[in-house]
């Protein structure tokens, strides 16, 4: 029987860059979205054909012209919660046995907390929702891919964050020192 799997990346090992649109309006996340062939956290091991057949199943859907929701933090079962909606997957692909990917930051109640936060300096991760089957070894099979959420306290293991907000962040940081010497 299949069980709900919840597989967290944070910022500082899942390379997780922020940045915003040219024109300063979208917000989005990129970066290192599912792990594979590494113990996480958890203490599970997905194996490569298992993160590519994740990441293909979102491509598809993304393809397809499904939209492909995330919400901030993760709920306690599978299906995608509306009113906790904060972002759409516009991208993933595999590299190697990970699987990448970017999210916009949609205008929305959580959409704008997580905003909120990502300006504020709060270093968000991302997790991935799904169902599987996990041996005795922590070994995955048979994992399908719900969605990508962000998370505040992600488990993975990989690399350090860099963090950044291309264009936004340096304009009201630019603001906020220049607003007094203008008046």
């Amino acid at each position: 029987m299949s069980r709900q799997l919840f597989e967290y990346y944070s910022p500082d090992r899942a390379n997780i860059i922020v940045e915003s649109s040219n024109d300063g309006k979208d917000m989005m996340m990129s970066g290192l979205f599912i792990q594979g062939e590494v113990k996480n956290q958890n203490g599970r091991v997905y194996p490569k054909e298992e993160i590519q057949t994740a990441v293909e199943s979102i491509g598809k859907r993304i393809q397809t012209g499904e939209t492909v929701l995330g919400e901030l933090d993760h709920p306690a079962e599978l299906q995608i919660n509306l009113d906790r909606v904060s972002h759409m997957i516009t991208d993933m692909r595999c590299e190697g046995a990970d699987g990448y990917g970017k999210l916009k930051i949609l205008d929305t109640p959580m959409g704008k907390i997580a905003e909120a936060l990502l300006k504020g300096g709060a270093k968000l991760g991302v997790s991935s929702r799904g169902s599987g089957n996990v041996n005795e070894s922590g070994r995955v099979s048979d994992f399908d891919i719900v969605t990508v959420d962000i998370v505040a306290q992600p488990s993975a293991q990989m690399p350090t964050l860099k963090q950044f907000t291309k264009v936004y962040l340096i304009c009201v940081a630019a603001l906020r020192f220049l607003k007094p010497l203008v008046k």
